[in-house]
């Protein structure tokens, strides 16, 4: 029998492998293999809370939901992903236009700025969304303390062949997204890597979240465990007294995972040319050159903060600076600005920004901006 020639055999080499990380890389991405955690909510390792977020917008993204009828894609951070829920907000549309199918998809992360939304835009085009609105509250477009405006969401998730907004470090930065955008099994290499070793060795602190709670006590002990009695006590004395003081005082007990304001700059540092608002254009041009309908929801804040008149807990002439120049953006390229800030009473917050998910009812007025903007 006559052997192959060297170059035969390196090739034939070559082409096992090939047929074998292709079946690998099928085998971890295309398969429920490693999209089977759903416990994302890491009471007990809170710096993973981000990673196993961004891991269910890698899921959604990599494997959508059927949609039959119309897709709505919400983009935020945790003041949409809390008070967004899918399944709640896909109710209250059934509950508003019976027969009509809408699917939600809310690709909300902690502490997503705008450099990871943009980021996280460029993967639209495979969910064929009908609506995607944007949720923005103003700091999304600063670099603070708390956050950069491209964070290891954007990181993880980071494709493209050209640089974007937020440039890469350097070579070995810009060809590790070369890769990441060719390579589907590189790309999403972290988070098989993680879910195999949760599957292998879970976790007993990482806990689902509910689509809904019952009372304000049962999201209390869902976020603050054995706390959760003290908080529900500090927060009913400020419901029996609603004034900004008592809600303070509530804060200053249930502020294990929230602060109580984030330190932002100076209104004035906020202009069209600025960092977050160039960012910002771009994700607003590449939505508004999109297939798809777009809108861009001005989040609600807690209106307590209009007695807080020494502002020592917002920055009035941020927001109204932040908001007037997402307007601006937004007029430029034709997009719709729907304005939530008056949506939602005190009673509806977590804290000075965040709502209380499925309590605050805020998927009712969402729901109605969102049968708005498909039209019939």
């Amino acid at each position: 029998m006559r052997r192959p020639t060297a170059a035969a055999g390196a090739a034939l080499t070559w082409l096992l492998a090939l047929l074998f990380v292709a079946g690998l890389s099928w085998l971890l991405t295309a398969t429920p293999l490693i999209w089977g955690k759903a416990n994302l909510w890491t009471t007990g390792r809170l710096g993973w809370l981000a990673f196993w977020q961004t891991y269910d917008v890698a899921r959604k993204i990599e494997r959508p939901r059927p949609a039959p009828g119309a897709r709505v894609v919400l983009l935020g951070n945790s003041l949409i992903w809390f008070p967004a829920n899918e399944r709640v907000v896909e109710r209250e549309l059934a509950r508003l236009a019976p027969g009509r199918e809408i699917r939600i998809d809310n690709l909300a992360v902690f502490g997503m700025r705008v450099g990871d939304l943009e980021i996280v835009s460029r993967y639209l085009p495979r969910l064929h969304p009908t609506l995607v609105i944007v949720a923005i509250s103003g700091t999304e477009l600063v670099e603070t303390s708390w956050g950069k405006l491209l964070n290891p969401t954007g990181e993880l998730l980071d494709v493209g062949w050209s640089d974007g907004p937020v440039p890469p470090s350097g070579m070995v930065a810009r060809a590790d997204r070369w890769a990441r955008t060719a390579w589907r099994l590189y790309r999403l290499r972290q988070f098989a890597r993680e879910a195999i070793l949760e599957r292998l060795q879970s976790n007993p602190d990482d806990i689902t979240v509910p689509d809904e709670f019952a009372s304000t006590r049962a999201f209390f002990d869902f976020l603050h465990g054995p706390g959760g009695p003290e908080v529900e006590v500090a927060y009913d004395a400020w419901r029996r007294q609603p004034t900004l003081q008592t809600f303070v005082a509530y804060l200053n007990v249930a502020t294990r995972l929230f602060g109580v304001s984030e330190p932002l700059p100076d209104a004035g540092t906020l202009g069209p040319d600025s960092p977050g608002l160039r960012i910002f254009d771009r994700l607003v041009q590449r939505l508004a050159d999109g297939p798809w309908k777009t809108a861009i929801l001005l989040m609600p804040p807690n209106p307590l903060l209009t007695f807080d008149t020494t502002g020592a807990y917002h920055n009035a002439a941020f927001a109204a600076r932040s908001a007037d120049l997402v307007r601006a953006t937004a007029a430029r390229y034709g997009v719709q600005v729907i304005d939530g800030r008056q949506w939602i009473t005190p009673a509806g917050f977590v804290d000075f920004y965040h709502l209380f998910p499925g309590l605050s009812g805020f998927q009712a007025p969402l729901a109605k901006e969102i049968l708005d903007a498909l039209g019939s």
